[in-house]
């Protein structure tokens, strides 16, 4: 229970949650175990048919500081994510995955930062990835990756300085062209900044759009410790299919084209700002920028497997 329950909260910690029984006792002891003391958790269940209502429950009623929502059907993750900042009160907010840890002194760490430097909007530090069952992936210190010890893939986590710039445009050019993960959405984030967002949006891969939001306002500031461990396992979502993507996203089964709608968002997000006219131009061609890169990236992917598919053909006639 709280020692200091009476207080009002100064961060709430948004933990969106849809049959997550597998890991969300671990994740929520990792926020309780936190040595800053003076925030609330808002729960949202988005009707899950698992173990996952009693699980709140239980720890709602051992700590005071869990406020538990349980929605009457599934709203889709983007709703569900947007719905626990609404339903927070505190200066400071946090997005937390039901699946993922956060060593003890985090959340003081980054309070502490944030009490600092009036002039960050969003404080996080370093990442790790574990598995299912909490290990670290093994690292390669030459490369700075992290491997998957299942399949060898080489994962490089999102860099430190994205958004650690003293200007907006540049912030933003970072957030484009860096953040592949967007794991400093999980980041404790200034709640009067956030406000200023669209908060995610109705596709996969919307927290980019929302840090790209974020960066134009302020500057992000991440310590080289590592205290946030992003789990990997065969549930999580961007394993999904890009149908199966959609369905989680959103609940109501409308049809739609991510990247034009993502495209649409990222173009948007500069004329929402108080920037200077010169400065959302910059954005905007910046946002161009980046799609001619992806583009020609993506042609380059499939040329390359073009070739590797007829050079397997090549030496299977060649063997027959």
């Amino acid at each position: 229970m709280m020692d200091s329950a009476h207080l009002s909260p100064k961060l709430s910690i948004g933990l969106p949650v849809y049959n997550g029984e597998r890991f969300l006792a671990q994740a929520l002891d990792s926020l309780l175990a936190q040595t800053f003391r003076n925030f609330e958790i808002v729960i949202c269940d988005n009707a899950s048919t698992d173990r996952t209502p009693e699980i709140c429950r239980a720890y709602a009623q051992r700590d005071s500081r869990i406020r538990y929502f349980r929605n009457q059907r599934n709203l889709g993750s983007v709703a569900n994510f947007n719905l626990v900042f609404e339903l927070s009160t505190a200066p400071l907010f946090k997005f937390a995955a039901h699946d993922d840890l956060h060593r003890e002194d985090y959340l003081e760490s980054c309070v502490h930062l944030l009490d600092k430097h009036p002039d960050v909007v969003l404080a996080h530090c370093d990442i790790a990835f574990i598995d299912e069952n909490g290990k670290v992936f093994p690292s390669k210190l030459e490369t700075g990756c992290y491997i998957d010890p299942k399949t060898g893939a080489q994962l490089r986590t999102d860099s430190l300085k994205i958004g650690d710039h003293v200007g907006a445009t540049e912030r933003f050019w970072q957030v484009l062209s860096q953040a592949q993960w967007g794991t400093h959405v999980f980041g404790v984030i200034r709640r009067k900044d956030l406000q200023q967002t669209r908060l995610n949006l109705d596709f996969y891969s919307s927290d980019r759009v929302l840090l790209g939001e974020l960066a134009l306002l302020g500057r992000f500031q991440c310590l080289p410790e590592q205290m946030f461990f992003k789990r990997l396992h065969s549930e999580v979502s961007w394993a999904l299919s890009e149908k199966e993507q959609k369905t989680y996203e959103s609940a109501d089964g409308t049809r739609y084209n991510r990247r034009i709608r993502q495209l649409q968002a990222h173009f948007s997000a500069p004329l929402r700002k108080p920037l200077r006219p010169i400065d959302k131009c910059v954005c905007i061609m910046m946002v161009a920028a980046h799609c001619f890169r992806v583009a020609a990236r993506s042609l380059s992917d499939e040329k390359a497997r073009e070739t590797a598919q007829k050079s397997v053909w090549r030496r299977h006639v060649a063997e027959h």
